[in-house]
């Protein structure tokens, strides 16, 4: 009897130590899970910051050839070839995104091609090449006919003199022939349009002045 419960008090320890393994090899398990878990989620992280740098970077981009073609600075040639790099970045970017993640090297990869794009984006802005102006000048022409109402209703309402609306309708019409001598060469430059648009202001201003001063045509 003594034979077997020592038998018996020696098979505990070894099913307690099985249980024991187990609970370990659980625990492992669970926590192997956790850290692979973790490291996804920073993985994805990651990915998601380095993929909102690309997309600023293009964006930044995309601003400066529009700027350029608005300023004249790129000719539609240049404007056309820059707008293909771009969109051959944002399907080279779309191909990487398929997997959900933007890997290191993907990353140095793209941002490769930003670089080598910022440079041909200068390049062509500061080549001296630039788009013709041409002598449409629709922001001059739209005030010019404004000034000319203001003036027709200051004439209606009686708050112009003949003398004041004299002064006044000349004025425009020596805006209208500096406009005609910039226009002669059959380009309106940059500095040509500023020009005007300083002229037109001080005309705003004399209309405003004369419409105001007390003066009507009734006035004795």
């Amino acid at each position: 009897m003594d034979e077997d419960g020592d038998r018996a008090r020696g098979c505990e320890p070894m099913g307690s130590a099985a249980g024991h393994d187990d609970q370990l090899h659980t625990k492992e398990r669970m926590m192997n899970k956790t850290i692979l878990s973790g490291l996804a989620a920073s993985l994805l992280v990651v990915s998601s910051v380095a993929l909102a740098g690309v997309n600023a970077r293009q964006h930044h981009q995309q601003q400066r050839i529009e700027q350029g073609w608005r300023s004249g600075e790129l000719t539609r040639g240049e404007a056309r070839r820059l707008g293909g790099e771009q969109r051959m970045i944002r399907r080279e970017e779309r191909a990487y995104r398929t997997d959900g993640v933007l890997s290191p090297r993907e990353r140095r990869d793209l941002n490769r091609d930003l670089n080598r794009a910022s440079r041909h984006i200068y390049r062509e802005k500061h080549d001296a090449q630039e788009r013709r102006p041409g002598t449409g000048t629709p922001g001059v022409d739209r005030r010019e006919a404004n000034e000319r109402a203001r003036i027709g209703q200051g004439v209606r309402s009686g708050e112009l003199t003949r003398d004041e609306t004299r002064a006044l309708a000349a004025e425009q019409r020596n805006i209208r022939q500096e406009e005609r001598a910039y226009k002669s060469d059959g380009i309106v430059t940059r500095e040509e349009r500023k020009d005007l648009h300083q002229d037109l202001n001080a005309a705003s201003r004399h209309i405003y002045e004369e419409k105001h001063d007390g003066e009507t045509r009734n006035t004795p």
